[in-house]
């Protein structure tokens, strides 16, 4: 694949082909401080009213499927399986006792608040300037 436009001067003066400071334009983060790609990609989720579109479409989207739960012929070896709409019911199921399960053991898991101490001081042996002066010589810090 060869590129045949002709070399022209970028910004900072070089010469480079069109085709090259376009994809290399690609690659660059804006001033905004997003990259390109992400525009390209996900740059539909800025849209006004976005989220209302994509929570009726997976609305529709489940019904569509609880109604295609009756067209389906089911062979269940476990009777409860064959219920309408069991696997929906199931699902939910499931999904609320692993959110109610992550509870306890979130709690039982995680470090207290305060385990790196109060957030609005620093230790006196990384940052000398910023420590509180010693009430006994008048002098900052914690070192020797």
């Amino acid at each position: 694949m060869t590129d045949d436009t002709p070399p022209v001067r970028d910004a900072s003066g070089r010469f480079v082909k069109r085709a090259t400071e376009t994809v290399n334009a690609l690659s660059r983060t804006s001033d905004e401080g997003i990259h390109p790609m992400a525009k390209v990609l996900f740059g539909w989720t800025e849209a006004k009213g976005i989220g209302t579109i994509v929570l009726c479409l997976t609305g529709l989207l489940s019904v569509l499927l609880i109604l295609a739960d009756l067209l389906v012929d089911r062979h269940e070896t476990i009777n409860a399986a064959g219920v309408f709409g069991f696997y929906g019911l199931f699902g939910f199921a499931a999904l609320g006792f692993v959110l109610l399960a992550g509870w306890p053991l979130g709690s039982l898991l995680r470090r207290g608040e305060d385990y790196y101490g109060d957030g609005n001081t620093s230790p006196a042996d990384l940052d000398p300037e910023t420590a509180e002066p010693d009430p006994g010589n008048g002098k900052s810090g914690g070192g020797a």
